[in-house]
């Protein structure tokens, strides 16, 4: 698994980080981190753990993927009912991040930006995960926000193609539930090796997803109460300023 299936070293990191750049004209990006949720037939004891906010039984996977929707770091042993904030403390990825992430940075107009992933309003605001500013936004807040977006994408489509080519993850897998992350785990490391070895994704299979998820409709995200970083906060201030001043503002 780790050959396959981690989080990307020096050389790597420089190589993602300059291709999300390309895309988002935001410096130091190396992943974007999400949660999906995975069906299950859940056990009669606990069952209600496993209930998700949309009251189907599940799994919830939180995965970081790069820019070319490989997966680097997935965390899947948390019930339905998690958020996906208590997911991301509980996780490897949280604990040992200064192991796992290179802790290169880079002077942007003279600050010293760590490499960092993008996540949504359910992650806590920290130097190493930024996310868009909520409510109420200044134009350049919001230009912020779109260009952020515009990375944000590769999790969406890598989980679409994770689950339209290993369909067993669009429905009750008719397991044990205990097996179900064990599967899981092995279906986003095969679909590192065929992403890697770039096989045929037929788009046709996006259309089982769409369906799929009509009946185990995706929990919404939920904002995250915790107060942010204070170093994430001088960091975000930071790109959002060197955006509006090097590119034009979006919305």
């Amino acid at each position: 698994m780790p050959d396959f299936l981690r989080m990307p070293n020096e050389i790597e990191a420089s190589e993602i980080a300059s291709r999300f750049e390309r895309i988002s004209h935001i410096p130091q990006i190396i992943g974007c981190i999400d949660g999906s949720h995975i069906p299950i037939l859940a056990p009669s004891e606990g069952y209600r753990d496993y209930v998700n906010r949309k009251g189907w039984p599940s799994f919830n996977l939180q995965a970081v993927v790069d820019d070319k929707c490989r997966f680097r770091d997935i965390c899947i042993r948390h019930p339905g009912n998690t958020h996906d904030a208590a997911v991301f403390k509980d996780s490897n990825l949280y604990r040992n991040v200064k192991n796992i992430i290179p802790q290169t940075t880079r002077n942007i107009n003279g600050l010293e930006v760590p490499y960092f992933i993008v996540g949504d309003p359910a992650y806590p605001l920290l130097p190493w995960v930024m996310k868009g500013y909520p409510g109420t936004v200044t134009a350049e807040q919001e230009s912020f926000n779109v260009y952020l977006n515009s990375a944000r994408v590769a999790i969406e489509m890598a989980f679409g193609r994770l689950k339209g080519r290993w369909r067993i993850l669009l429905k009750k897998i008719d397991v044990n539930y205990l097996f179900v992350p064990n599967i899981t785990s092995a279906c986003c490391i095969l679909q590192n090796l065929l992403e890697i070895k770039n096989e045929a994704f037929i788009q046709q299979w996006l259309n089982y997803v769409a369906e799929a998820q009509r009946i185990y409709q995706q929990p919404n995200d939920m904002g995250n109460r915790e107060r942010d970083d204070i170093t994430g906060s001088r960091i975000r201030q930071h790109l959002t300023d060197y955006l509006s001043t090097h590119y034009p503002l979006r919305k």
